[in-house]
Formats: structure tokens, sequence, C-alpha cells
């Protein structure tokens, strides 16, 4: 299993990002090829940091070569697209691991 972690450090506007995620945002996710499964997990402590974590999105794929594909549609790229409309509710673009 290999997965795609989307981390984000708190909103100027937590209630708008929120809103435009949970409406808007994943639902273009959940329509990238080769997805097993989205998790999105809200962060209530971040331990041994001063950063302020707000948000940990996960999603996974059978594979890294799945990753690969997927990182490489339409899909993917509409995601990516979208990810900038939520720049004006942050400071600064999210982390994005890629794990297995």
């Amino acid at each position: 299993m290999a997965k795609v972690i989307v981390i984000y450090k708190k909103p100027t506007d937590e209630a708008k990002f929120r809103q435009y995620y949970e409406q808007e945002h994943i639902k273009l996710v959940q329509q990238v090829p080769y997805i097993q499964k989205a998790d999105l997990n809200y962060v209530t402590a971040a331990l041994n940091t001063e950063e302020s974590y707000y948000l940990a999105a996960t999603i996974e794929f059978e594979s890294k070569q799945r990753i690969s594909e997927a990182l490489q549609s339409p899909e993917w790229a509409k995601v990516t697209e979208d990810a900038e409309n939520m720049m004006e509710f942050l400071s600064e673009p999210p982390l994005v691991l890629i794990t297995e």
C-alpha cells in the first residue's frame, strides 16, 4: 500500500477553508483514479513542534505505481488547479508526502 498525505497548517479562516474543502475540493479528489480510500483527519494536537497544524488528508493507493499513474491523470490536474483556490485561506501551501 502507498499513500499521499497532505498536511495543512492552520488556515487564516478555518470555517471557510473547512467548508470549501469538504464541499468542493474533496469531490475532485474522489474522482482521481486508483484511490482505494481517502480520509480527512482534523488535528487536535501536534507534539514536538511549534507549528499549528490543522488537517491531514490521507489518500491510499494499491502501490506507488498507482500513485504515479493517478498523479498524471486529468482528474489529479483538476485537484491541483483547485488547490490554488484554497490558497486564499492558507498562508502557505500544504506539505505533500508520498509513502509506501
